[in-house]
């Protein structure tokens, strides 16, 4: 007996979808939070050699998550 499963069947295309999406999804959580954990230690490490308190830690804290933002709205509008 011949297997009728043909690899133009819906049910495996809805799979392969899925598998997909999934990844694309679980890849947005690194997406937000690498640019975020990296400038914020960017910026941690110049108010530490300029003295400067927390303000460059802030903002390289707005700054990483503008930039994860940006990078998650392009990864939806797709």
């Amino acid at each position: 007996m011949k297997n009728n499963k043909s690899t133009n069947d819906p049910s495996s295309k809805s799979i392969y979808y899925s598998i997909l999406l999934a990844g694309k999804y679980l890849g947005l959580g690194w997406i937000m939070v690498t640019p975020t954990i990296i400038l914020t230690f960017i910026g941690n490490f110049f108010d530490n050699k300029l003295n400067l308190g927390y303000f460059m830690t802030l903002i390289g804290l707005m700054i990483g998550l503008f930039i994860g933002i940006i990078g998650t709205v392009r990864i939806l509008k797709s």
